[in-house]
């Protein structure tokens, strides 16, 4: 093969790519703020290459990487420990001995459950001149409280360790995150959550296909910072197709290097059959090489015979796609249609309208699918096209149709058409913003919140009702600030917290018992040493849960120093504390302890949406146990809006039947703060750093926030990142800053849409298509499906997908409403996201799929009446 345009890691042109906004996509010398970054997009846009540049880039820093890949069928601590052990020789030559031999006993325990250790005694009788020998063994478990392994967590801590010789970033380079197993997936959003929390020069930079922001929002269970489209913990770097002036470089400029001439018609010719894939456009020009002219290279002719070779090589592969398991009769459908349509592509909300309220989101999973697998693409305007002319051609040749020739007027344009955002002055960075306002877990300025009764939300205003207190709310809502805030106050008052996250990964009793690790040095300082002993022994009984012995007889038979045969029979011996201890026995050391000063112990939980059954039976037995003993010992734990149904089932043990036990809790549920609420969270900070701002833009991003602390955090930080200083906030700006992370959040809302169901999705569509203003619950109908749409409705809140206030619905971010508006054809374009004045043709110009079709001009926003919108989606009450 021609090494003109170089190799696949070496390209002999380095594609220099930004996203929508202008933003460098590609890893440079100065790193992002964001020690978390997800490259994500259909296959062939170049996730994998952004790998290597880092690798590359590391290299010419001299910054360590280390990369690997995540499999189906292989444990990601497995592949980490492989990637380690190949870079030892390296981390050895750059770091102490010392430090580089933590880290490989750290990646050597990812590998296993707890190094568990025994002891034991050995007796023999016979031998020697005896021809039989009689030998007994009795082990029993020694492993102590704390040997429970490492974690992914440990890892990263361990890398960040190495940073401290010399302060140079290291990168941890993980591909194929949409391959990697559900458990997998997890694993890498609690990495990402703790090494973004480190502040430390460790950066993960990973990989996927354009399903993995769905697969890593299935993961978390609604982990905090994850699965809501309010915010997220990874960068997304979203990589779609180049436009022909991004591409033409990397064709033309190893020509020239390499002395080959072109004709510029060919170049275009390429270009146009790459349709903006840099990959495809490799390929064709590879092929071009091998049909250029001696005297004139690269011609037309050549460019034509090297399309023709590429599409007939890919035949087979296009075979394979069609005739691939996961190709549905509607994807198989929604192919063919698009195929008919030729360059002028598909209008589908005009698709979805035909198909009627029961199977539009059949239509919509399809399309989705399809454009995640690279079959399809999504354009501005709700069209959709086939990326590959081959593909097409394929098509329409294997069903036998013909396809429109004819282009449509205007229609090229308007599927090359980017959105676009309106001009701002870029300034700061997060720390300024982290100034500003404060972290997530220390506010600059705390919100004082009431429940519907009108009583104090916080602990710090209003003591619990008993001995658990459980926060629940929609992400965004701040149940994770409740317990950061409730730790500041047992901090201020000397008292002991333990605090952990539930993980899908490690059990809660596990959890609790690195938790207590962290804080033993203080719980040392506090108590006596024999209770602090026996502290350690009940931690170490539920470690182990079970310290049966391990006998052993054998008779062996044989004269040393001779050969000997031998025959034994093993037996476990069950001792009397065999069964281990439970939360209940360690709390109650706790509470033991905690008794003679008064001063309470508090256990916090999070995440409670990611812990599983088992750990809250254990959580409800915990908090029954805690109000019997009356000790002063706490159980404060934070979930999502189902937290509470999850709970009363685990109430009732393995049977599912809740029982009265966990009505106990002091449920305080966050709702959606009011706007005067709002209105104080962001001009308290904003005067208190001395920040300009006009009136008319708090209230543009206090509407854009919708009621939501965290989404209003973030829209602040934008619009101070893109502030002048010297004009501060101005409604400009503001405008913008929604514009801008309402840009960046398409690939959430995206992967949010995909992760609904039907019903779901119904549910999504009329909510959206009502405006700000929402709707009633769908219990409150008379429809024939309410009791499936309440339960859509339900998961639906408990996602922050939508936000519930009394007995009305509305979706939870406006940026989101808008997409599904957009997405259904509702006409609510706004400036920044899609172009208010485009052409789109009405849902009657689109029965005929074999018949040229005309553009004409929408007229605006008219809601309901807007006839591609399915009869469901029109207003109702």
């Amino acid at each position: 093969m021609s090494q003109v345009f170089g190799t696949v890691r070496h390209p002999a042109y380095f594609l220099r790519r930004g996203d929508q906004l202008g933003t460098p996509i590609s890893l440079g010398e100065t790193l992002p703020e964001s020690r978390a970054i997800l490259y994500t997009g259909p296959p062939g846009m170049g996730k994998t290459s952004e790998l290597m540049q880092a690798e590359d880039l590391a290299r010419r820093q001299g910054w360590t990487a280390i990369r690997l890949n995540a499999s189906a069928v292989r444990p990601i601590e497995h592949q980490l420990t492989a990637a380690v052990r190949a870079n030892l020789d390296l981390l050895r030559s750059r770091y102490k001995g010392s430090a580089v031999k933590d880290l490989s006993t750290t990646v050597r325990d990812l590998t296993r459950s707890g190094r568990d250790t025994r002891m034991g005694w050995e007796g023999r009788v016979g031998g020697g001149i005896i021809p039989v020998e009689f030998v007994a063994k009795r082990e029993k478990d020694t492993t102590a409280y704390d040997n429970l392994g490492t974690t992914l967590n440990d890892f990263a801590d361990k890398l960040a360790a190495l940073t401290e010789e010399d302060g140079k970033p290291i990168l941890l380079l993980v591909d194929n995150v949409d391959r990697a197993t559900e458990d997998d997936q997890a694993g890498l959003n609690e990495l990402a959550i703790h090494i973004e929390v480190m502040h430390r020069p460790v950066w993960l930079v990973a990989a996927g296909g354009a399903m993995s922001i769905s697969a890593l929002m299935t993961a978390s269970r609604r982990m905090s910072g994850i699965a809501t489209t309010i915010s997220n913990q990874f960068d997304i770097r979203e990589l779609g197709p180049l436009t022909d002036d991004e591409l033409r470089p990397a064709l033309t400029e190893p020509l020239t290097a390499a002395g080959i001439p072109y004709q510029h018609a060919a170049v275009e010719q390429l270009l146009e059959a790459a349709n903006g894939d840099a990959s495809r456009l490799r390929t064709l020009a590879e092929a071009a090489l091998g049909y250029r002219d001696p005297a004139l290279g690269i011609t037309e002719s050549a460019a034509a015979l090297a399309a023709a070779q590429v599409y007939a090589d890919a035949a087979e592969w296009y075979q394979g796609s069609w005739d691939h398991k996961d190709t549905s009769h509607a994807q198989k459908d929604l192919l063919a249609r698009v195929a008919a349509q030729g360059p002028n592509g598909l209008y589908m909300p005009a698709e979805m309208a035909a198909a009627g309220d029961d199977h539009w989101p059949a239509i919509d999973e399809a399309r989705q699918q399809l454009v995640a697998r690279g079959l399809l693409r999504d354009h501005p305007g709700q069209y959709v096209t086939i990326p590959d002319r081959g593909l097409q051609d394929w098509l329409n040749d294997y069903l036998g149709q013909t396809p429109i020739t004819e282009v449509v007027p205007g229609r090229l344009e308007q599927l090359r058409a980017q959105p676009t955002l309106a001009p701002a002055h870029p300034t700061g960075d997060r720390a300024l913003v982290n100034q500003v306002f404060g972290t997530s877990r220390q506010l600059v300025h705390q919100v004082d919140r009431l429940d519907r009764k009108g009583r104090p939300i916080s602990l710090d205003q209003r003591l619990p009702g008993g001995t658990s207190v459980l926060f629940t709310g929609p992400p965004g809502m701040g149940t994770s600030q409740e317990l950061a805030r409730t730790k500041a106050l047992a901090d201020r008052q000397g008292w002991i917290t333990i605090r952990l996250d539930a993980s899908r990964r490690e059990s809660l009793e596990a959890r609790v018992i690195r938790a207590v690790r962290s804080e033993m040095d203080a719980i040392r300082r506090r108590f006596p040493n024999d209770q602090v002993k026996e502290l350690k022994t009940q931690l170490t009984r539920m470690a182990i849960r079970t310290r049966n012995s391990m006998n052993t007889a054998q008779i062996r038979l044989g004269i040393s120093p001779f050969p000997k045969v031998g025959v034994h029979t093993a037996w476990e011996g069950v001792t009397k504390d065999s069964v281990g201890t439970t939360l209940n026995e360690v709390a109650g050391q706790f509470g033991a302890m905690a008794g003679p000063e008064g001063k309470p112990i508090l256990m916090m939980v999070d995440n409670l949406d990611a812990a599983s059954a088992d750990d809250l039976i254990a959580l409800t037995e915990l908090s029954s146990n805690l109000r019997e003993e009356r000790q002063p010992m706490f159980l404060i734990a934070a979930g999502g809006e189902e937290a509470t149904s999850r709970l009363l089932e685990a109430s009732g043990g393995r049977n599912g039947t809740e029982t009265d036990e966990v009505t106990e809790f002091d449920v305080r549920r966050l709702q959606p703060l009011s706007a005067d609420q709002l209105r104080e969270a962001l001009t308290y900070p904003l005067e208190r750093a001395g920040i300009r701002y006009e009136a008319a833009a708090v209230e543009s991003l206090i509407e854009a926030a919708n009621g939501i602390p965290t989404r209003l955090r973030t829209l602040a930080g934008a619009a101070l990142e893109l502030a002048d200083p010297r004009e501060g906030i101005t409604v400009d700006v503001a405008v913008a800053a929604t514009a801008k992370l309402n840009a960046q959040s398409q690939a959430l809302y995206n992967a949010a849409w995909y992760n609904c169901s039907a019903a779901q999705k119904q549910v999504l569509a009329r909510s959206a298509s009502h405006g700000a203003r929402g709707m009633e619950i769908p219990a409150r109908s008379e429809t024939p499906d309410r009791w499936s749409l309440d339960e859509a409705t339900q998961k639906l809140v408990s996602r922050g997908l939508l936000t519930r206030t009394g007995h009305q619905i509305r979706v939870a971010d406006p940026g989101f409403r808008e997409w599904v508006q957009t997405r259904l054809g509702v006409n609510t374009a706004q400036a920044g996201i899609a172009h208010p004045g485009a052409a789109r043709p009405s849902a009657t110009q689109h029965g005929l799929p074999h018949a040229a079709q005309t553009a004409s001009t929408r007229p605006a926003d008219r809601r309901p009446a807007h006839p591609a919108v399915p009869a469901n989606l029109q207003t109702n009450r």
